[in-house]
């Protein structure tokens, strides 16, 4: 089942700022950190198992298991117990995992955020040749001020025009009908 590509959107920026606020744990030292990072992996391993990113929550669960073999006193990389350093050699780890954790979140990132700037760019295309053909002007435009608004109008153009009716094909293969209305919305109110 397709999920909003914005709540996507927003769900994702929430895992960030949870963690920036690990990463600035991790900065100031803090003894808070290890608990901290370990329930933002939790977190965010529970959001990909949602989204069914199996890749990603292969990663995740490898971090986990490589900060926990160094919790328990056993160097993953050299395959043997840990006689000193334990400390320094789990900040380490935990770096590492950190390093990790920000990729995964930004390419997910990236990914949604091209899907909706692609639409946008389609759309306002879309708006501008509606404007030169007539079919929209200004008082079109500020009628179109709510979302059940723009849906209606949206039916009616997909309904009538098999250009639009591929247009809107195209982005249903990679949103719902939803997120189309909110950046049609985006796209009028810079008129």
């Amino acid at each position: 089942m397709q999920e909003l590509v914005h709540h996507t959107i927003q769900k994702i920026q929430e895992l960030l700022e949870h963690f920036n606020k690990v990463q600035e744990l991790y900065l100031s030292k803090s003894f808070d950190f290890d608990g901290q990072f370990e329930a933002f992996l939790y977190d965010f391993l529970e959001y990909l198992k949602t989204k069914g990113n199996t890749t990603y929550e292969s990663e995740v669960l490898k971090v986990m298991n490589m900060i926990s073999t160094v919790k328990r006193g056993f160097n993953p990389v050299q395959m043997e117990k840990i006689a000193s350093g334990k400390r320094e050699l789990l900040w380490g780890f935990s770096f590492n995992g950190m390093e990790s954790i920000h990729g995964f979140l930004m390419e997910m990132y990236a990914k949604e955020q091209k899907k909706l700037d692609e639409a946008e760019e389609l759309l306002s295309g879309l708006i501008v040749s509606l404007y030169q053909n007539g079919i929209l002007d200004d008082g079109k435009v500020k009628d179109l001020n709510t979302i059940p608004k723009i849906e209606v109008f949206w039916t009616s153009l997909v309904n009538q025009n098999t250009q639009i009716s591929g247009i809107n094909k195209k982005l249903r293969l990679s949103m719902i009908s939803e997120d189309i209305f909110l950046l049609l919305e985006k796209v009028l109110l810079k008129l």
